[in-house]
């Protein structure tokens, strides 16, 4: 006959055992817990030292607190300041990333910063905007967004220095430095341009950071820029004053003169107007736009070159004339009648680029959609255009003359409305 207390026994060996199983369990769950923590943590670790030391530590501030821990970051890093001897156009070419299966170039996360000498041209503009710090007369810079490696939108920011002592690097010395930043964003992927002004000032003090840390190294005589936001420089309101519609045979009526220079720049400067009037619509051939804009140094190739690309520039084989009829047809375009003269200014040679808008009264023509303009109408919106020019150059606190510039000469006229080759 069975004891009365085996079942009891038996019903006490099983709950053992099943607590047993349940803290094995229990403790596996939380060893692997731990270890996956611990990997977390060494990534994160190592990731911040990347951060901390990689890119001559010009990316610390920015991504510090930002670095992931759950993919381990990469560097790809060259430039004759970083390694010395190395063959390399760029003073430094520096990115740090996470996430790709490959190196940085694959990577889906990426901050690259990017500083080099300007031995000839550069395009004005990624240098020519809002910047978002105060910069000197000497530098001009601006910040936007960009999709460069299509893993989503990155805060940009590009920056010219002037180096009056001169960079070392491949070749001649020359004394302007570029510097270019792109950083990652938290933007929706959806919209690549929709950066926060606050990402956007990050990238901004990136790359016055860089152009700070080369002209240290380089010895180069750059101005110090600032790396935080206050007090902007001087405004010089009267930059612009010139521009009036007075005197051109503009379209009567209310001007606005939206977004033209206040701080004086060295480099580049720009002013413009146009007819904003909801009563009334222009007459036909009356100046509803005008315009100027100048850039010196590595920004007049730079910028006469892009114009060339688009054929906006005068052609030396076919000189603007006067002496035929030229038909005009309806476009969704304004077209413009530009005048190109060249200087020597303070920044070194310099290209002048001034424009009038005419409005044509399409009603007017002899077809539908199109106007003739005759040889009287060319030429007067060419002494309307070169009125512009005058009133530019002459004007005491306008941009020529703060930039010290002379010997100017005239290169030629562009209407946007004859057909080019």
């Amino acid at each position: 006959m069975p004891e009365k207390g085996a079942p009891r026994i038996r019903r006490r060996t099983w709950l053992v055992a099943a607590l047993t199983v349940t803290l094995l369990a229990a403790s596996s769950v939380t060893w692997f817990a731990m270890s996956r923590a611990e990997e977390r943590e060494d990534r994160l670790d190592a990731n911040r030292e990347l951060v901390a030391h990689g890119c001559a530590g010009l990316l610390r501030d920015e991504l510090y607190s930002a670095v992931p821990d759950d993919e381990r970051g990469v560097l790809d890093a060259y430039g004759t300041l970083l390694q010395p001897g190395q063959e390399s156009r760029a003073l430094l070419d520096c990115t740090v990333a996470w996430g790709g299966d490959g190196g940085a170039s694959e990577a889906d996360v990426r901050a690259r910063v990017r500083a080099e000498a300007v031995p000839d041209r550069t395009s004005p503009d990624g240098v020519t905007g809002d910047f978002g710090l105060p910069l000197p007369p000497t530098a001009t810079g601006s910040t936007g967004a960009a999709d460069p490696w299509h893993t989503g939108p990155v805060a940009t920011s590009s920056l010219l220095v002037d180096c009056p002592k001169g960079l070392d690097g491949r070749g001649r010395s020359v004394r302007d430095l570029l510097v270019s930043v792109d950083l990652p964003t938290g933007s929706d992927e959806a919209d690549a341009y929709d950066v926060p002004k606050a990402e956007r000032l990050a990238a901004a003090r990136t790359a016055a950071k860089v152009a700070n840390w080369v002209s240290r190294k380089q010895g180069c005589g750059s101005e110090p820029l600032r790396t935080e936001p206050g007090a902007a420089p001087a405004k010089a309101p009267d930059l612009c004053a010139w521009l009036s519609p007075k005197g051109l045979g503009s379209t009567p009526g209310k001007w606005s003169f939206d977004g033209n220079d206040s701080v004086y720049n060295r480099r580049a400067g720009a002013c413009g107007g146009q007819w904003d009037d909801t009563a009334g619509s222009p007459g036909h051939l009356t100046v509803k736009a005008a315009g100027a804009e100048s850039w010196s140094g590595v920004l007049a190739s730079g910028a006469y070159g892009d114009h060339a690309d688009e054929l906006m520039v005068p052609d030396p084989e076919a000189p603007a004339s006067h002496d035929k009829p030229v038909p005009v047809e309806r476009s969704g375009d304004d077209p413009q009648l530009a005048l190109w003269a060249r200087s020597e200014c303070a920044a070194g040679p310099t290209y002048h680029r001034v424009t009038v808008t005419p409005a044509f009264d399409f009603d007017y023509g002899p077809e539908e959609d199109k106007v003739v303009l005759e040889p009287k109408d060319q030429r007067r919106l060419s002494q309307k255009v070169r009125t512009v020019l005058d009133r530019y150059l002459a004007a005491p606190d306008g941009w020529p003359r703060r930039s010290h510039c002379r010997s100017t000469t005239i290169v030629g006229e562009v209407a946007e409305w004859r057909e080019r080759d």
